[in-house]
């Protein structure tokens, strides 16, 4: 499926998408190559273009390095988050009593992150930062409703499994921003 036609699908009719995406064959490979590497591209691009407009002359020779090498590192934490995060889904599925598999657990990881990485265009500007809020709280949103279909996980545990993912998701990722802080390398925190 074509990525802007699945996006406009999780923000407008999640629930059919959820039934849609549960029903694909896919693989990690696939997923990383037409959904995650394009979107979660969307938050360190943004920051970017914020530093380019706000002040992107006045960084000097350094600052353009330490500002592309902490993108590029941003995004390579990007990429390894939904990877991550299915690897623990799969660890706690039959925990809340659901079947999915690694795949699975990846399409529940990459799509619900989806409105997280979109709204990371609001990086642009300094002001309209804090908005990124939004589409962090649309994909817990859109991850509650997948779990059923793509996980087959009963409705009684969406919630206690929901709030275990969240958990878990801040934990990876601030264990891979400590991780990142420890090499010395600089990054953004999303």
């Amino acid at each position: 499926m074509r990525l802007p036609r699945r996006v406009a699908r999780l923000l407008t009719d999640p629930r059919r998408e959820w039934s849609n995406i549960a029903a694909e064959e896919t693989d990690p490979g696939r997923l990383y190559q037409s959904h995650i590497a394009i979107l979660a591209a969307v938050p360190s691009l943004a920051i970017l273009t914020g530093l380019a407009i706000s002040g992107g002359r006045y960084l000097g020779a350094a600052g353009i390095v330490t500002a592309v090498t902490a993108a590029m590192v941003s995004y390579a934490m990007a990429l390894a988050l939904p990877f991550a995060t299915a690897i623990a889904l799969t660890s706690f599925a039959p925990k809340f009593k659901s079947d999915g598999g690694m795949t699975e657990a990846l399409k529940l990881a990459a799509y619900s992150l989806t409105p997280f990485w979109l709204s990371g265009v609001f990086y642009v500007f300094v002001r309209l930062s804090p908005l990124v809020v939004t589409g962090g709280l649309y994909a817990v949103y859109l991850f509650f409703i997948g779990l059923p279909p793509v996980m087959g996980t009963p409705l009684e545990q969406r919630v206690p499994f929901t709030l275990v993912a969240v958990i878990t998701i801040l934990a990876i990722d601030i264990a891979f921003s400590w991780v990142v802080g420890l090499v010395g390398l600089p990054y953004y925190g999303f």
